[in-house]
């Protein structure tokens, strides 16, 4: 009780300025239209500023979510153009080459690690055997080709980056049939190299580079990168272009991994054959 009298003793004129203050606010505020106009409005901008705020902090933790959403929704309105044009194709009204859209499918994966400062570069997934995966199926990302598949788990496979010296990749210009290996030389993650392309020049640079289909893992025409430079070696009569890669690897994250659909029976034929 005593420590109350000293607090009251102490402060008391600053509480009854504090709340003869506030008395005055409320009956000005609520008997003067135009003061409390005032009020409503600036109310009404400090509410929007919060309400602003909060959108922008749970829209931001919710981008990766949102993102993954539309990179789904993105892959059922590719399976859906390939039929189109597959159909388009059947009944004549299409002369371009076109993958069947029912022959490859996906399956979605996020990257869990992924290493890009070293030669022989490779990515985890979150997913495995339980989930379909199996080796050798390509992975690609929201900008274009990515890795191989080269192991896997129930749950987890481990797939070997397109950043692997030892990964060479078959990949044509596109809207042509010029058809050469890419792979990687170390150092830049931009930038891979086109090897083998022949003599006879049907290409410039900024034409697009794109997967020829002449492998189980990856569909022709899938976005590899674009050509900013070439060259042609003295000791033989190729060309080797340089090849600015679509895909950034460094903020690699989503990605989808593809499967033949006939991919069995296929190699269960060639065993056969052999």
């Amino acid at each position: 009780m005593h420590s109350l009298i000293q607090f009251l003793a102490r402060f008391g004129n600053t509480l009854l300025f504090v709340v003869l203050e506030i008395v005055a606010l409320v009956l000005l505020f609520r008997y003067n239209d135009f003061h409390q106009s005032i009020a409503l409005s600036s109310a009404s901008c400090i509410n929007g500023k919060i309400y602003e705020t909060r959108e922008r902090v749970t829209g931001y933790f919710l981008l990766r979510e949102k993102n993954t959403l539309l990179w789904h929704q993105n892959g059922e309105l590719e399976k859906k153009v390939a039929r189109l044009e597959a159909a388009l194709r059947q009944s004549g009204r299409e002369e371009s080459p076109l993958r069947d859209a029912d022959e490859f499918g996906y399956i979605y994966a996020r990257v869990l690690k992924n290493s890009v400062n070293q030669l022989t570069n490779s990515f985890t997934l979150n997913v495995g055997r339980t989930d379909g995966v199996e080796p050798g199926m390509g992975v690609t990302g929201p900008q274009g080709i990515v890795g191989i598949v080269s192991a896997c788990s129930d749950h987890y496979s481990v797939a070997v980056s397109l950043l692997n010296v030892n990964a060479h990749f078959s990949c044509k210009v596109k809207n042509t049939d010029v058809v050469g290996s890419l792979t990687w030389h170390g150092g830049d993650t931009r930038y891979g190299w086109l090897e083998e392309l022949p003599g006879y020049q049907m290409w410039n640079v900024g034409d697009t580079v794109v997967t020829s289909g002449f492998s189980n893992s990856f569909p022709a025409g899938l976005a590899v990168g674009r050509i900013e430079s070439f060259d042609k070696t003295a000791a033989d009569n190729f060309y080797t272009a340089r090849i600015r890669l679509f895909t950034h690897f460094e903020s690699l994250a989503d990605v989808r991994i593809m499967y033949r659909t006939h991919y069995q029976e296929q190699r269960e034929l060639e065993e056969a054959a052999r």
